[in-house]
């Protein structure tokens, strides 16, 4: 007992030894620390906002190998013609490779086509669930910025065969509609050295590292890995993220427990605010970083304003015939829920009882076509009797839509040289009548509708028959699913309608 009270004693009086000879406390005194710059997380979030009124397109070739999908804003903007340039350019590389043309080429029904334009994830997905059981190349977009008047659209394009990956690459195409201004990933960033730098003194700090030493420069072979990477890179409200090189080496993570153990299996991103990063962002990428808001870019007035490569995509003119009438509005709306156009060859006499309508088809982008004034057959008549039919409702038809009246469509197809000559305009024939006048059974009118077309038809139907009307929705979407893209007349031509006899289009 007298041993332990002893030991005890002796701790006691070690303990009050060592309080006596402990240093003064300084107030105010703080241990050093590092300005913490980026924030390292393991994932980036999508861009909530990303939403844009855009026109959907989709090719699909199996002679060259290549599904496409992109989108297009709407109106001449000049973004879409650098993603169109990077779509014929992935085209241009199959042909090359497997040494066929390519053209147009339509399916039969049931091919899928009508699902089109961007998608959520598309940019995110793994390769393989792109590729599928397709051989070639998959092209699949994604809107990844649309907020203010900032867009941002991401054309990844995944190649391969019998389930297997061959590569995989992304380019994001950027434009401010404010300045007009286009540029690619390439374009956002500047000093990209610097950039890297912050990149990895961010990620030391996460990992555990407690050394204020200078982080060494990036090599060539770094530099140029990190380039890559920020082709990735999600610009967010007031953020900036930029994924880490899956390889990433630099000395100043070197022998990081955590940094070593983090694994492969997600994708990591550091996040800067703009004035962190200030010196290595572009005009183009401050503006991407800064924008808010709900994005102010254009909206479709009607699938007849925009611009259709026909030579790329397959393209078909539907016709509309005797109209207008009380069911064209259904026809119309049908046009516009699908992103399609038609021509409307309309009446004289008709055009005079729906005035309201025939501005409405002008006005969502359609095409006005001259079928005289009362259908009369132009080769029974005298010369006198052809120009008035002509000439009264191409008057008409100009005062009431707005638009000129470039073409006629002769009734019944009753036509010569002699009238076509009196005409002075192309006469607007058709590859595929549906005889929807006379009394088919609904289903194989629609059937027949859907499954003739080709590339380049010119399919003649009448939105005065009530048959037609209620298959409408069907044969449009039914030959959207087979990949045709339904035009005007004018854009299936490219706008240079050929002279006297127009039977059918241009074949690509």
């Amino acid at each position: 007992m007298r041993v332990r009270v002893a030991i005890a004693v002796t701790v006691v009086v070690a303990v009050v030894a060592l309080a006596g000879c402990a240093p003064e406390t300084r107030p105010g005194w703080t241990p050093a620390s590092w300005q913490t710059v980026g924030t390292v997380t393991a994932d980036a979030s999508e861009v909530q906002d990303a939403e844009a009124s855009t026109v959907a397109m989709r090719i699909r070739n199996d002679d060259v190998g290549i599904d496409a999908r992109w989108a297009s804003l709407p109106g001449a903007q000049p973004i879409n013609a650098a993603i169109e340039a990077a779509v014929r350019s992935a085209v241009a590389t199959q042909a090359s490779a497997t040494g066929a043309a390519y053209h147009p080429q339509v399916f039969a029904a049931g091919a899928g086509l009508g699902d089109r334009g961007c998608t959520r994830g598309a940019t995110t997905a793994k390769a393989l669930d792109i590729l599928g059981s397709r051989s070639g190349a998959v092209v699949v977009c994604e809107v990844t910025v649309a907020r203010g008047s900032l867009f941002a659209e991401t054309l990844r394009t995944v190649t391969g065969a019998n389930g297997t990956v061959a590569s995989d690459h992304s380019q994001v195409f950027y434009t401010d509609l404010s300045t007009g201004v286009v540029g690619t990933d390439a374009d956002l960033f500047t000093d990209t050295s610097a950039l890297w730098i912050e990149m990895v003194d961010a990620l030391r700090r996460e990992f555990g590292s407690l050394s204020l030493a200078t982080v060494a420069p990036p090599t060539p072979d770094q530099l140029a890995a990190f380039v890559t990477a920020l082709g990735g890179s999600r610009f967010a409200e007031g953020s900036v993220a930029i994924p880490v090189p899956t390889d990433l080496q630099s000395p100043a993570l070197d022998g990081l427990v955590r940094w070593n153990a983090r694994g492969s299996d997600r994708q990591l991103y550091v996040t800067f605010t703009p004035d962190e990063i200030t010196g290595s962002l572009t005009d183009l990428g401050r503006a991407l970083a800064g924008a808010s808001g709900a994005f102010s870019g254009p909206t479709s007035a009607g699938a007849g304003f925009e611009h259709i490569p026909c030579d790329l995509v397959p393209c078909m003119a539907m016709t509309l015939d005797d109209g207008p009438s009380s069911l064209t509005p259904t026809f119309l709306d049908v046009l516009r829920d699908n992103q399609s156009a038609a021509t409307f060859f309309m009446l004289g006499q008709n055009a005079q009882r729906y005035p309201d309508t025939v501005a409405r088809v002008a006005a969502e982008g359609h095409e006005v076509g001259n079928h005289t004034w009362d259908h009369k057959y132009l080769t029974d008549l005298t010369d006198a009797e052809v120009q008035a039919e002509l000439g009264n409702t191409e008057a008409l038809l100009q005062k009431l839509s707005g638009q000129s009246v470039p073409f006629f469509r002769p009734p019944g197809g009753f036509v010569n040289d002699h009238v076509i000559a009196l005409a002075g305009q192309s006469a607007i024939m058709w590859s595929v009548d549906t005889r929807d006048w006379s009394g088919p059974a609904a289903a194989d009118l629609a059937r027949y509708a859907i499954d003739t077309p080709q590339q380049g038809t010119i399919i003649l139907m009448h939105d005065i028959q009530s048959v037609t009307e209620s298959v409408f929705a069907q044969v449009i979407a039914g030959l959207r699913d087979r990949g045709f893209q339904l035009v005007t007349v004018s854009a299936l031509f490219g706008g240079a309608v050929p002279a006297g006899q127009v039977h059918h289009g241009p074949v690509h």
